[in-house]
């Protein structure tokens, strides 16, 4: 008896691990089966064919000749479709945009009070789409019906070009001469209300750090809110910055005395004119390249000091400063 009882508590824990066994090969089965069944269903529904609605982005092409296009009125289209749902799915949820064309080339234009009218309807928007639409056979509907224009005349500008730019440079490192852009002005055509209120045509901004050697790059323009209703001649600008290494250097310059028609003598006579050059052009700066003066009037006389002036210097050069910048005088009795 007292084997027997230790026998059938071992017996009880295998039954039920064989039993966990089976259960769980049975549940897989089940969800495999129920898995395609769902991809089955699915299949089937989306064989059969449904009506729905795509939205459309519109680009017009072939403006009539010396006509803008202000007011299109529309520029989404909604296309009816009947198609199958496989296609439809790939269609609605597709990357890529969807955009159609509307050719304008064969619009009859009429003249109005505020300008120029046409419209095309809904029998050549749905010609027009053909090719452009997968399901062309199963366009059932566009919305709007219709598609109504509203064209201005075109007016001509020549406006000048203001780069937007800004930089850093390196230490030692200088300008050595002035910014140059090309093309300096623009040819611009729009409708006559943008084309009377614009003076200028800026480009978009444009950052240089630290330079420390010359730079040529090419900037669009920015054509602003009414880019639609604009057309340049340019539509950007290239910008050429010289950057060279630098150095301070000083020349002593005699100071000349101008409107002299008393005897006028000052003091000192000679300034320290101290400018940034180009290392490329130092050796071929001299102090004779420089020139000074001070003018003097009888009716300024009560001043008791003259300002110093620079009447010549070489072209690629900063100056930095002038020591002293003003001169004290004297009038000597004839």
């Amino acid at each position: 008896m007292a084997i027997e009882s230790q026998i059938e508590p071992g017996t009880k824990p295998s039954e039920t691990s064989r039993k966990k066994q089976q259960s769980h090969p049975r549940l897989i089965v089940f969800l495999v089966c129920f898995v395609i069944s769902i991809f089955m269903w699915l299949f089937i529904e989306l064989m059969k064919d449904y009506d729905d609605e795509l939205k459309y982005t519109i680009n017009y092409t072939n403006v009539p000749k010396d006509l803008i296009l202000i007011n299109s009125g529309d520029s989404v289209i909604n296309i009816g479709m009947n198609a199958q749902g496989f296609e439809l799915l790939v269609a609605k949820y597709a990357r890529s945009k969807r955009t159609v064309t509307i050719d304008l080339s064969t619009l009859r234009v009429r003249q109005a009070k505020d300008g120029y009218t046409a419209y095309i309807p809904s029998s050549r928007i749905i010609e027009q789409l053909g090719s452009q639409i997968r399901f062309e056979n199963g366009i059932t509907s566009v919305k709007p019906d219709t598609l109504f224009f509203l064209f201005s005349e075109i007016f001509h500008r020549q406006v000048p070009v203001k780069p937007d730019l800004e930089y850093t440079l390196s230490s030692q490192y200088d300008l050595t001469d002035s910014i140059i852009f090309s093309p300096k002005s623009v040819n611009v055509s729009s409708i006559k209300s943008i084309i009377d209120t614009l003076s200028f045509v800026k480009t978009q901004k444009l950052q240089f750090s630290q330079l420390d050697s010359s730079v040529s790059a090419k900037v669009a323009l920015y054509k602003g809110p009414h880019a639609a209703l604009m057309k340049f001649s340019n539509d950007s600008v290239t910008i050429k910055l010289k950057v060279e290494q630098v150095t301070e250097a000083g020349f002593t310059v005699p100071v000349s005395v101008a409107g002299n028609n008393e005897n006028i003598k000052i003091f000192p006579d000679k300034v320290e004119v101290t400018c940034r050059i180009a290392l490329s052009e130092y050796p071929h700066i001299q102090a004779s390249d420089f020139s000074a003066q001070v003018d003097y009037q009888t009716s300024l006389s009560k001043d008791k000091k003259l300002q110093v002036r620079l009447v010549k210097s070489p072209g690629k050069i900063r100056i930095l400063k002038i020591i002293p910048s003003e001169v004290e005088y004297i009038i000597i009795a004839k």
